[in-house]
């Protein structure tokens, strides 16, 4: 059943910092069969973060709240995917639909994680495990295909465009060098660290670069990036650039600072240093575990749980120190 791959689906559609954590392993399957053809399905808002990656020869976007919301338009999809005569399709998100779509593309080999002991549509599994960082479940994956790790490192990949227009943007907002900060996270709420708490800790974080990005999507984040600038005028909303110039911003800024969230994905895959806030509980630890992505420039900081002058001193202090080598 297994055989050599000759033409393999992947389908990583999702969020941001998902489809980053799949990279290591889209790149490992390239490495192991470079011959075969290698197509991803992805979401629209995350296609141009794998757009430029070699180890892709094919994108295909699924848009199931939109272009892809109707009988029809789906199995349009499912031809699309069909004449690609994949011979192996491997699932990083354990959606019910991608597993149907990837038995529906005629593909004889359809790896996925199992949950509670079921993968519907699956017949090669790994159990998908709270414990494990995502991006080693993702090569433990691949490696049911028989491609060995080859490196844990996220990669997003610009074009000399990207660069220009981030150098430009810099250029006409205030110059360099200069730090770029996110106060938001769509599965991870900002609200466990005060604004005014957040701009001292991007003010000592950033070495005094002025001035500080603060990049946003959506109506509230953009909301709290004016609310930074109006506050300090260190602060510049950089609300309206393409996902790429702002990882291109990122990749030459002094500092990111975030929150778990797909933003501290991308600086960290552009290898900018970065430093991402986690939420003070009782599962913290298992969240960084989880989610931080790998990379001796990513530092996950915990702040206090409370809002105790003394203790947020303290905790700027060592943050600070932690963060200085870099």
């Amino acid at each position: 059943m297994s055989g050599e791959p000759t033409s393999i689906l992947a389908f990583r559609n999702g969020s941001i910092g998902n489809t980053l954590a799949a990279v290591p392993a889209l790149r490992a399957l390239r490495r192991r069969y470079p011959q075969a053809q290698l197509a991803v399905v992805v979401d629209s808002v995350c296609y141009p973060l794998l757009e430029l990656c070699p180890w892709i020869d094919r994108l295909i976007v699924y848009d199931k709240h939109g272009a892809h919301r109707g009988t029809i338009s789906h199995l349009r999809l499912v031809r699309e995917l069909r004449s690609l005569r994949p011979s192996h399709a491997v699932l990083f998100k354990r959606f019910f639909r991608n597993g149907l779509l990837a038995y529906l593309s005629g593909a004889p080999v359809r790896a996925g994680f199992r949950t509670h002991g079921s993968a519907p549509f699956l017949n090669l599994t790994i159990p998908y495990r709270e414990s494990v960082p995502v991006v080693d479940l993702n090569l433990e994956l691949v490696s049911l295909l028989g491609a060995p790790a080859a490196g844990r490192e996220l990669e997003l990949f610009l074009s000399e465009h990207d660069e220009y227009a981030a150098r430009e943007f810099a250029a006409v907002h205030g110059g360099s060098p200069y730090g770029v900060a996110h106060y938001g996270g769509r599965t991870t709420s900002p609200d466990f660290v005060p604004l005014p708490r957040f701009a001292a800790l991007i003010r000592a974080l950033t070495g005094g670069a002025c001035p500080i990005f603060v990049i946003g999507s959506g109506e509230q984040e953009s909301s709290l990036a004016v609310r930074l600038a109006a506050a300090d005028a260190r602060f510049v909303p950089a609300l309206g650039p393409p996902l790429r110039v702002i990882a291109a911003l990122m990749k030459h800024a002094t500092r990111f600072v975030g929150f778990n969230s797909g933003p501290a994905h991308m600086a960290a895959a552009v290898r900018a240093p970065t430093v991402i806030l986690y939420r003070p509980d009782t599962q913290v630890e298992s969240e960084i575990r989880k989610w931080c992505p790998p990379g001796d420039r990513v530092y996950p900081l915990v702040p206090p749980a409370g809002n105790d002058d003394t203790e947020w001193s303290e905790f700027l202090a060592a943050a600070t120190a932690q963060v200085a080598v870099d």
